[in-house]
């Protein structure tokens, strides 16, 4: 795990963090073998935020159009066999609401799954995007699964 960029990761169409951004409040883990990655990203939500289930699968398919469009634009015909998976309630120790959703599709001969799951526990929005590379063999499914899994939301007061 890790707090830097890690620089394959642009290859596969992710944008560096800005350096003039407030906050940094990703980590990284990955695969340096196969490229299959996750990323955790917890922000403050707005002071007036509200969310609840609805609200959250709502957000959590929002962004499904614009990703299609941008992997046709930017791969057109290298881009096989696009399917969207639906979008599902999503449990995660300690989040009241989350929801999850994925497309799957073939680049470059190899078999992807690009998923994300969008949470709220308050004051904060946990952002948890993956991305899985298939190489055979490689587990990488089942570790994605069982990372997502173990996250565990703790509210911490500060008042000690």
């Amino acid at each position: 795990m890790t707090t830097e960029f890690p620089d394959f990761m642009e290859t596969l169409g992710y944008d560096r963090p800005s350096p003039t951004d407030k906050e940094q409040t990703e980590v990284y883990a990955f695969n340096p073998e196969t490229g299959t990655n996750i990323q955790f990203d917890v922000t403050p939500a707005g002071p007036n935020a509200t969310f609840d289930q609805e609200k959250i699968q709502w957000l959590a398919t929002v962004g499904t159009d614009s990703l299609k469009s941008e992997l046709a634009e930017e791969h057109g015909k290298n881009l096989v066999d696009l399917a969207i998976g639906p979008t599902e309630p999503a449990s995660l120790k300690g989040v009241p609401f989350a929801a999850r959703k994925h497309v799957i599709y073939t680049l470059g001969g190899t078999r992807r799954e690009q998923g994300w799951i969008y949470g709220f526990a308050e004051p904060y929005q946990i952002f948890i995007l993956y991305m899985i590379l298939e190489k055979e063999g490689s587990g990488d499914r089942e570790e994605i699964g069982r990372t997502i899994d173990s996250f565990r939301w703790i509210a911490h007061s500060g008042d000690d």
